[in-house]
């Protein structure tokens, strides 16, 4: 359990006996462990196969929105990855460290979805590149620990996008 925890199960404890055990009888952690912890940083990791039942990834870019703000696609239908595609757009994701302070627009425009073989949905990647931000659903391999963020390799996708012939600068203020 971690310290953090452990003071706010302690501080609940504390509220809900009518503040009878004062602070200082709390447990404290052995120093030991507290410094092990602190020594060893969240490592980086790629993300592999994402979705393994998915037969198919499209690409789908909202360009824009209609008075009543419904999304308009750049493509319709999207632009479907071909092996390759898929890997190197899989290949820019990962699982880094999440940053000390959060300030990100995440409106996304890029949707990345994934389809089994009947053509239903299974999951997708929404990526911002005004904020460089990447959420996704619909995959267990792509849920951050609470120490970590899903993240990308921004150059890599903005590349991979442009030569999928489709926009990376899409409304960012």
């Amino acid at each position: 359990m971690s310290v953090a925890r452990r003071v706010a199960i302690a501080a609940i404890a504390v509220i809900v006996t009518g503040c009878e055990r004062k602070i200082d009888t709390l447990t404290q952690p052995e120093q030991a462990n507290a410094t092990a912890a602190i020594a060893q940083p969240f490592q980086d990791r790629r993300v592999t196969n994402p979705f393994p039942g998915a037969t198919a990834v499209r690409l789908f870019v909202e360009v824009s929105y209609t008075k009543d703000n419904k999304p308009i696609l750049n493509k319709r239908n999207g632009v479907r990855l071909n092996a390759a595609q898929r890997k190197a757009f899989e290949d820019s994701l990962k699982i880094t460290a999440a940053p000390e302070y959060d300030m990100m627009c995440f409106i996304p425009h890029h949707f990345f979805r994934y389809y089994d073989a009947r053509g239903k949905q299974i999951g997708t990647v929404s990526v911002c590149f005004c904020c460089n931000g990447v959420e996704a659903s619909g995959s267990k391999a792509l849920e951050p620990p609470d120490n970590a963020t899903l993240n990308a390799d921004y150059r890599q996708l903005k590349a991979l996008v442009a030569a999928l012939g489709e926009p990376t600068d899409i409304l960012c203020d």
